[in-house]
């Protein structure tokens, strides 16, 4: 006579799948509706504003690269309005791009003016430089735009759009990364291609369902447009310069204001400068820990909304078991993430991207990322230009003593 298998691995087995399936559901149709969401979110079209307000641009500058020169000439001669100042914000005249400063400000002395902001003493640098840029600006609009970003007459006439409503008190851009020429072989072996992807499929990808929602909660950084009152009466934000991150910072100032954020519908697109693998993973590892500290349930519900982790652990138990229906599943699950991603590439570029990015948007999506979120669940703290940060909940950053 057989002997019977013991009641409780075979109900606790049975309880895993059954929340493995329900969780796989979920998720897949949640990836559903984003991708729909990004079809009708980028679809939109707005008019033109009558009569443009005036604008200050602020531009927090470090370092420099090959790009950083053209895309401030760039960012100079895309005046959306008559009114416009482009204030470069440096430390002091011995930071390394005082010499593109200089240049720039000297083809453009109507409009661009240099800042400095001293040393930052231990606190948020980029949040000190915007500050000292914020505290000169005289727009009615505030602009702060990364040096590593591409501006464009289209990303100027949609952001001035969007701020025609008086409710609304900031507006950012989605962040985004354009494909490169498959012949670029460092953008096909260094860890820019998988910076991209994090940044398009990943930490933008549910951009548009938060905008057609009414749900966005937090700002990102690349292209930000604030109301210079709504920072005035929010006191400025030097207390902000113990904070982990300026753009989830300065998007909860906002709303604590009383004051809606808006997405634009035109992404801005930001220049990747070349990384190696492990500096791509170390700063999404970054990223991590400061969401965890801002938002730990959002934080926590992550790995859920992704069907290929469910799926690939439902296929593993199935697998294990003699039962093949939960591989086959997850192979199907591949597939279609894959066809939505390219689609949704077409979608916002006009093309899709090589079959070498959607491989490695596969190990990113099943891999990296969940093995990253184990590591950020239990980090407090992370490295940033060289220091070392500790982490408290809320988003406060200390250097340990």
């Amino acid at each position: 006579m057989d002997t019977p298998l013991p009641t409780l691995p075979r109900r606790l087995r049975y309880l895993i799948e059954a929340l493995l399936v329900n969780t796989l559901i979920l998720s897949t149709l949640y990836q559903l509706i984003v991708y729909l969401a990004n079809r009708r979110f980028w679809s939109r079209t707005l008019p033109p504003v009558d009569t443009p307000p005036s604008v200050s641009v602020v531009v927090p500058l470090r370092s420099k690269n090959l790009d950083t020169l053209a895309l401030l000439h760039l960012l100079a001669v895309t005046a959306p309005s008559d009114a416009y100042e482009l204030l470069l914000v440096l430390e002091d005249e011995h930071d390394p791009a005082w010499d593109i400063a200089q240049e720039v400000t000297r083809s453009y002395p109507d409009v661009a003016r240099v800042v400095f902001s001293g040393s930052a003493a231990g606190h948020n640098g980029k949040i000190h430089n915007l500050n000292a840029g914020y505290q000169v600006a005289s727009g009615d609009l505030v602009a702060f735009v990364d040096a590593d970003v591409q501006t464009s007459a289209e990303l100027w006439n949609a952001a001035l759009a969007v701020m025609d409503d008086a409710g609304v008190g900031a507006a950012f851009a989605p962040p985004l990364v354009p494909d490169f020429a498959p012949a670029e072989t460092a953008w096909l072996t260094g860890g820019e291609m998988l910076a991209g992807l994090y940044t398009n499929h990943i930490r933008a990808a549910g951009l548009p369902l938060a905008a057609l929602t009414n749900h966005v909660t937090e700002l990102q950084g690349g292209f930000m447009l604030f109301r210079h009152h709504v920072l005035e009466e929010a006191g400025g934000f030097l207390h902000l310069l113990d904070s982990a991150a300026d753009d989830i910072s300065l998007g909860q100032l906002v709303r604590e204001n009383g004051y809606r954020i808006a997405v634009i519908p035109v992404p801005v697109h930001m220049v990747p400068e070349e990384q190696m693998f492990d500096e791509v993973t170390a700063r999404i590892l970054r990223k991590m820990i400061i969401a965890h500290a801002y938002f730990p349930l959002r934080f926590l519900a992550s790995p859920f909304t992704n069907p290929l982790i469910a799926g690939l652990s439902l296929g593993l138990i199935t697998e294990s078991e003699g039962r093949w229906w939960g591989r086959r599943l997850w192979w199907g699950l591949v597939g279609l993430r894959m066809t939505l991603a390219y689609d949704l590439d077409r979608t916002r570029f006009g093309r899709g991207w090589s079959w070498i990015a959607y491989a490695q948007l596969f190990m990113l999506d099943t891999f990296i990322v969940p093995a990253l979120w184990l590591r950020a669940l239990f980090r407090r703290s992370f490295v940033w230009r060289g220091r070392t940060y500790r982490i408290h909940a809320g988003g406060r950053v200390v250097l340990p003593e």
